[in-house]
């Protein structure tokens, strides 16, 4: 396996881990500190997603947002 294969299957694995252990309803907290961190969470979560894309596995990389998405939010 190449060294940029290696490295997109490591960022799958993030955005994997990263999608794992978001707070989905974030935004509904009185906790300004909730808020912030779910906020950090979301904006790494898209950088990942953005790389991803760039690198030609937008579909790998939506297909676990959409494993992970709670279905109160799909739509």
């Amino acid at each position: 396996m190449s060294k940029d294969n290696n490295n997109m299957k490591n960022k799958l694995q993030t955005l994997e881990k990263l999608l794992q252990n978001h707070d989905w309803f974030y935004q509904y907290s009185d906790d300004y500190s909730v808020y912030e961190q779910g906020q950090n969470a979301w904006k790494t979560i898209s950088k990942v997603m953005e790389a991803l894309d760039d690198a030609g596995l937008s579909d790998e990389s939506n297909a676990l947002y959409e494993k992970y998405l709670p279905q109160v939010l799909k739509f």
